[in-house]
């Protein structure tokens, strides 16, 4: 769709935005009235929506989509007493796709915005030694609000006019693997974030507010000390600066996002308390809202809103595949998950035998290695939550389950060599993803999941 089409309502523009819009809407009724009629609804529009997009959906996308369809119809022939699960699973996985749309639509204003430029400026103006920490830090501001995008804008102000635009500069390199797993740390205490959508959903005992006050407790303790002790290889580890720094300049920038950040994330809450939804739903109210509030302040109107606007909905639309992807594991998710609650062995797995805590370690270890084996780390995740949270673990300890399964995505996002971010990260460091996954961001995984065991264990022992 090119910047004109939406100013003339091209029929091209049904499938690719009016059913989207369509679905997002259909899921907020659903959420606010408390009916079941609109999010099915939703549900019928994500799937129209993933067969119109089809060509367009990357083959990974299209493969797990053809696979859920696949078990829907076999469930359908041979097990019809699961299509109500199976129907549950998809509202669920319309609403992970809705909020994949919607972080998308976000990301278009806030990227192009001078001021996150300026901000995420400031964040390059220390010193070579402690931009690495900076940016781990600033991340959890910025990319709260547009999550991978965070990546690529700090990519694109640290390009150079040498070879292969600095791709092979050791500083940049650094900034950029900063911006990876500053934007993956986020993803363990945002609710916002998808991970965070999809533990909440599958570990049903989990009070959502203590969640992100533990899991930002984790993460900061995480930043601190993976900014003393960086974890970088020698060719992405920053050197003594021979020029002159860049002027320090634009703090009331970084402010304002900050205050821009907190306040997103202060509607979220209010929304998610105040209209008895879901972290998922309230997300999906509030970042639309903001986008459109940000374009108006920005833009005053007329006909650079509606250019800017139009470029939001080529955004959201941008994240078809990932999306799809999301929708359809949930789907496969709740169809492995009937298959085995139908199998005599569910009740040693739901009973007390698989409620202690090698359960969790061992969940924390397998939810990564699974990713580093090119496992989609969503699939993973929500086959586990769909399994474990009804049980008996997930009853008598659904914190320490959410806090290992939001943790468990994270470094499987830093190890799995085709995430988003690593795709992206790659692609402006350089070198291929699988290096980056395995050769680069190994030690900071080990660590990390070090740290996770440590935590989770007092978290398991403090609920016990």
């Amino acid at each position: 769709m090119s910047r004109t089409d939406w100013p003339t309502a091209s029929p091209a523009m049904f499938p690719s935005v009016v059913l989207p819009c369509l679905l997002v809407l259909s899921l907020i009724v659903g959420a606010v009235t408390h009916r079941p009629l609109p999010g099915e609804i939703a549900a019928v529009c994500a799937v129209l929506w993933i067969a119109t997009q089809w060509t367009r959906l990357i083959p990974l996308a299209r493969l797990f989509s053809g696979i859920a369809a696949a078990v829907c119809l076999a469930m359908w022939a041979l097990w019809p007493g699961a299509l109500d699960s199976l129907m549950t699973a998809l509202v669920q996985g319309t609403g992970f796709a809705a909020l994949m749309l919607c972080l998308g639509f976000l990301r278009d204003p806030v990227r192009r915005a001078p001021l996150t430029q300026r901000a995420a400026a400031y964040l390059l103006s220390y010193p070579p030694r402690r931009r690495y920490g900076t940016i781990l830090a600033g991340a959890q501001f910025m990319a709260l609000m547009f999550n991978v995008g965070f990546i690529a804008m700090i990519g694109d102000l640290t390009r150079t006019s040498g070879p292969r635009d600095g791709q092979d500069d050791p500083d940049r390199r650094s900034m950029v693997v900063a911006a990876m797993r500053g934007a993956a740390v986020v993803s363990i205490w945002s609710p916002l974030s998808l991970g965070f959508a999809i533990v909440t959903t599958g570990v049903a005992g989990i009070e959502p507010l203590p969640l992100i006050a533990l899991a930002f407790a984790f993460s900061a303790l995480m930043l601190g000390v993976s900014a003393l002790w960086p974890m970088l290889p020698p060719e992405a580890r920053p050197g003594i600066p021979t020029g002159p720094l860049p002027p320090r300049r634009h703090l009331s920038a970084m402010l304002s996002v900050l205050g821009i950040s907190s306040l997103l994330l202060g509607l979220a809450v209010a929304c998610h308390l105040g209209l008895d939804v879901s972290f998922t739903m309230a997300s999906i109210i509030v970042l639309p809202l903001t986008a459109i509030l940000w374009l108006i302040v920005e833009s005053g109107g007329g006909r650079e809103f509606r250019t800017r606007l139009t470029g939001a909905f080529e955004t959201m639309g941008s994240m078809r595949s990932e999306g799809a992807l999301f929708l359809s594991a949930n789907v496969i998710g709740a169809a492995l998950s009937v298959m085995i609650q139908a199998n005599p062995l569910w009740s040693v797995l739901s009973g007390p035998a698989f409620a202690g805590l090698p359960t969790l370690l061992a969940l924390l270890v397998l939810i990564p290695l699974a990713a580093a084996l090119y496992l989609p780390n969503s699939v993973m995740v929500v086959l586990a939550a769909q399994i474990f949270g009804p049980t008996l673990l997930g009853q008598d300890h659904p914190l320490a389950l959410g806090l290992t399964f939001c943790i468990g995505w994270a470094i499987a996002i830093c190890v799995n060599p085709i995430s988003a971010m690593s795709l992206l990260a790659a692609r402006f460091t350089g070198v291929s993803p699988s290096r980056l996954a395995y050769g680069w961001n190994i030690r900071f995984a080990l660590v990390s999941a070090v740290m996770a065991a440590l935590w989770i264990t007092a978290v398991y022992q403090w609920e016990s």
